[in-house]
């Protein structure tokens, strides 16, 4: 098996599979996204962990506002969805793509999608995306 995580340390490509990474502490088993080095729950040191890549789809709204830089949105700004996907440890917030912002449900399956790697390998977006269009 072959792990390489990019130097921002958020995603981890896993036999060329991108996942999130993640930590979980060493104490009491909390997950925290993004990585960091104390749980916020207890305080204990935290060890990397890679998320699974398909999950289902908690909660989620729409933004009608465009957001503050550095966020930088396509001219003219459009709508979009945001949503907190449950991955089974840990439930995080992200952007949804692959459909109408309006078109979402409470429970879609759905999969990680991430952007490109620049030249050094770092990955500097990601949405998930309905898992009915993984392909």
């Amino acid at each position: 098996m072959t792990i390489t995580i990019d130097r921002r340390g958020l995603v981890a490509f896993i036999d060329g599979d991108a996942r999130l990474v993640a930590v979980q502490c060493s104490a009491c088993g909390t997950h925290a996204f993004p990585p960091q080095l104390a749980c916020p729950r207890c305080g204990a040191p935290t060890e990397l962990a890679a998320l699974p890549d398909r999950g289902a789809l908690w909660s989620w709204t729409i933004q009608h506002i465009q957001p503050n830089p550095p966020y930088r949105a396509p001219e003219p700004f459009e709508p979009f969805a945001v949503g907190y996907v449950d991955l089974g440890p840990i439930r995080i917030e992200t952007r949804l793509g692959g459909r109408p912002p309006d078109a979402w449900r409470i429970g879609d399956a759905v999969r990680l999608l991430t952007g490109p790697p620049d030249g050094d390998g770092d990955v500097w977006s990601y949405e998930f995306v309905p898992l009915d269009d993984a392909g």
